[in-house]
């Protein structure tokens, strides 16, 4: 089971069965609408950030189909090499961030930032909100931060590809919960924490973002199972 993304054995089997779980509908179109992309000028637009890029097969997405600039960044540096090796483009830019931080972008430098699969990787509510802390600090006044992750409600739920969590477990916040992603790749098996629509909630607000809503998001249209599989929550800088 995956617990980090350091080797880059980790990063190319992530990167390999995402691929062929067929990423894009997996909740990425609700959180490019948040962002706007499809209706911002972006030739005069701010970069977006994407904070937890993986390997970078989203951020070359948005730009060929936007033409926005993005600023990927990721603690693993296997991911960024991978994402630098596969998907490169004029308009993205990846960068290592071993700390997490965000200190080579400037204050409301940004126009908007993604962060997907994220914060259900965090082990504690307190690094969270300083993650979202330090987003907030580089985003324009007006900016929206868009969080993607799966949904809390419905842990322990067989989808097509995907299932968070053992079925009829009961999971307190933080507690570890197994991500099990299976493809025509193989299976994937991701160390990830269950925390509810609450937290993430709180995540945004105890940061500074106001006007906090959360969107909850069906499978892909390919995946008849009637339950919510993602979880939407934006914010305003």
């Amino acid at each position: 089971m995956h617990t980090d993304w350091e080797t880059s054995e980790s990063a190319e089997d992530y990167s390999r069965n995402t691929a062929a779980a067929q990423w894009e509908p997996m909740g990425y179109p609700a959180v490019f609408r948040s962002l706007a992309l499809a209706t911002t000028d972006s030739d005069n637009a701010p970069p977006i950030l994407d904070y937890g890029c993986g390997p970078g097969f989203v951020d070359r997405h948005v730009a060929e189909k936007y033409g926005r600039r993005v600023i990927a960044v990721d603690i693993s540096s296997s991911m960024i090499d991978l994402a630098r090796s596969q998907h490169s483009h004029p308009l993205v830019t990846y960068r290592h961030v071993p700390d997490s931080k965000l200190d080579f972008l400037g204050d409301k430098e940004v126009g908007g930032c993604m962060s997907c699969f994220v914060l259900m990787q965090m082990a504690d509510s307190d690094t969270q909100v300083e993650i979202c802390r330090r987003i907030r600090r580089t985003l324009a006044p007006g900016a929206t931060l868009a969080v993607l992750n799966t949904h809390p409600d419905s842990v322990g739920i067989q989808f097509a590809t995907l299932r968070n969590g053992e079925p009829d477990r009961v999971y307190q916040p933080g507690d570890p919960m197994t991500t099990v992603l299976t493809t025509d790749k193989g299976v994937l098996r991701l160390q990830d924490y269950y925390w509810r629509v609450t937290d993430y909630v709180h995540a945004l607000e105890a940061a500074g973002f106001h006007e906090v809503t959360v969107e909850h998001l069906p499978p892909p249209p390919a995946d008849p199972t009637p339950h919510p599989q993602f979880l939407l929550v934006r914010g305003t800088a």
